[in-house]
């Protein structure tokens, strides 16, 4: 699972974690806001449990993107914000299970992991 998040929830935490230690590669890419909130309550303990794993990455990029990208094997979802900078909209996202799709979207996350400059997992 190859993702973009420029937000960040409990549950979304809690979800990448249980596919963690389940085994399957994760690899993320967050801003600097979700890189400094993660370390906080109530994140820390869920993502610092994660650093023992070699199938889970999570790298930092020094800007922002504005969507919420996620890309398995089977699936692309694209959620982006409204027009409105920080609102960010999960109801009006992108779904598709068409291999074109599929490869666009590990080629834009390649593209944004290019420039991603911390490791920080």
């Amino acid at each position: 699972m190859f993702g973009i998040s420029s937000i960040v929830t409990e549950d979304y935490v809690e979800y990448v974690s249980q596919k963690a230690c389940k085994g399957m590669n994760i690899d993320f890419i967050v801003t600097p806001d979700v890189a400094e909130r993660i370390k906080q309550y109530p994140y820390a303990e869920k993502i610092n449990s994660l650093k023992n794993y070699d199938n889970f990455q999570l790298n930092v990029i020094n800007k922002n993107i504005d969507i919420g990208l996620i890309v398995t094997n089977k699936c692309l979802s694209l959620c982006l914000h409204k027009k409105e900078r920080g609102i960010y909209d999960i109801t009006n996202g992108l779904l598709s299970f068409d291999q074109m799709a599929i490869d666009w979207g590990q080629r834009l996350f390649e593209y944004y992991k290019n420039q991603a400059y911390n490791k920080l997992i």
